[in-house]
């Protein structure tokens, strides 16, 4: 009988390795800890290796799967620790869903999804400041400590910690959403989820390949879309969007959007025909700041003349030649009224009502979700909304929904409807 592996499945999130590796580096300057990497890959269930090659056959020596789920969500939750004795182990902690909605049924009822926590990639390094040192900087950076641990630290905290920290010294809280799009197999073959096929040795490094992945899982997760939207009403509606940092290479890495690094050519023709495909030239539009990053007049004057719709632009901290904008738009819709700006900072401290906002992408969504029931805050960086505009009517009834149900929890991200099947 032939005996399966004790090796486990990875799961490899391309889109944000760039993200983790920074924020590994920056937890690594925060406390100390010599340049070790973790490595960027989480251990899936053997249950789940199952069902991705479950129904795999062989054609032309290549393994495929016609039906399957195109990714794996995950979320980031930030750092997780553990001690031995006076020695400190370090990782990033993820969470993965798995159930109907995802593809992946591991628990044979259609009614459930299961999260499972999966260990973190530890980094075994002790900090060689110390065991006290290591807590100081724990209790000062906001990470978890319980008992006498979180006391001692406190109190050497007192002692110890009265300067201001220094900006470049910080470890900011980590959530992060993002999808695997590759495993590698026990057996060390390389599976691509989009694609539904092992890939061989070249096509493992192939940038074409990577390309076609990249569509195909666009596709799929409806971050791309392939034609005009149906139009549910004949009235002209109102779409919000913001962050599109069109010609910004740099934006794709920085807040993991599904393209290659270095190819911001096709992020702007995807944006762009997102943005046309969604909305119709009789439909408003309010552009909550940062259309391009620091273009000069012409180049942002040929972004904007394709756009449908009517738009009203608010001034981003990065639209340096963007004309005709305001600071600053209010809306008054379902009894409520939204302040529409880039920079959530920018909200005068009088104000009481909802803020719909862009600027920070989603690189804070503790702070700044999609929307946030408690701190009445809606964003809508593309990064968030899926790469397309909102309608403002979907916000409504979100928020609607949420307040009936007495919702505290935040909403991360918005989840569209995919398309079918759209594997080439």
């Amino acid at each position: 009988m032939h005996q399966k592996p004790t090796e486990q499945a990875t799961a490899c999130p391309l889109f944000a390795e760039w993200k983790l590796k920074d924020a590994a580096r920056e937890f690594r300057e925060t406390m100390g800890i010599p340049d070790t990497c973790p490595v960027i890959r989480i251990p899936l269930p053997d249950s789940l290796t199952d069902a991705i090659t479950a129904g795999i056959t062989n054609t032309n020596t290549i393994t495929t799967q016609k039906d399957g789920p195109q990714f794996l969500p995950l979320t980031f939750t930030g750092w997780r620790r553990t001690r031995r004795g006076n020695r400190f182990f370090f990782g990033l902690e993820a969470t993965a869903e798995y159930g109907p909605a995802t593809g992946y049924d591991l628990t044979n009822d259609p009614s459930t999804l299961t999260n499972i926590r999966h260990p973190p990639a530890y980094l075994p390094v002790t900090p060689p400041a110390g065991y006290l040192t290591t807590l100081r900087r724990m209790h000062r950076h906001g990470l978890p400590l319980a008992g006498y641990e979180s006391l001692t630290a406190g109190a050497l905290a007192k002692l110890f910690d009265r300067r201001p920290l220094r900006k470049n010294h910080r470890c900011r809280p980590l959530l992060l959403t993002s999808d695997a799009t590759r495993i590698i197999l026990p057996d060390g073959d390389i599976y691509d989820l989009p694609l539904a096929r092992r890939l061989t040795p070249e096509e493992a490094t192939s940038e074409t390949t990577l390309r076609d992945s990249h569509t195909a899982y666009r596709r799929a997760r409806g971050y791309e879309c392939t034609v005009p939207a149906p139009s549910s009403t004949a009235e002209p509606e109102i779409y919000l969007t913001a962050d599109l940092h069109l010609g910004h290479h740099n934006a794709i890495r920085y807040y993991c959007r599904p393209f290659l690094q270095d190819d911001p050519d096709t992020m702007d023709h995807v944006l762009t025909k997102n943005w046309n495909h969604t909305i119709s030239p009789d439909d408003s539009v309010i552009f909550a700041g940062d259309f391009t990053y620091k273009a000069d007049k012409e180049t942002t004057d040929a972004y904007r003349s394709p756009l449908n719709g009517t738009v009203t632009w608010i001034q981003g901290n990065h639209d340096t030649c963007l004309e005709n904008t305001c600071p600053s738009h209010t809306i008054t819709a379902d009894g409520r009224t939204f302040l529409v700006v880039h920079n959530p900072k920018h909200v005068p401290a009088t104000y009481r009502g909802w803020v719909i906002h862009g600027h920070t992408h989603n690189a804070r969504l503790d702070k700044y979700p999609l929307i946030s029931f408690t701190k009445k805050t809606v964003n809508i960086s593309t990064d968030v909304t899926g790469y397309q505009p909102v309608p403002l009517k979907e916000i409504l009834t979100l928020i609607r929904e949420g307040e009936a149900a007495g919702r505290t929890s935040p909403i991360l991200i918005r989840e569209i409807s995919r398309t079918t099947d759209m594997r080439p």
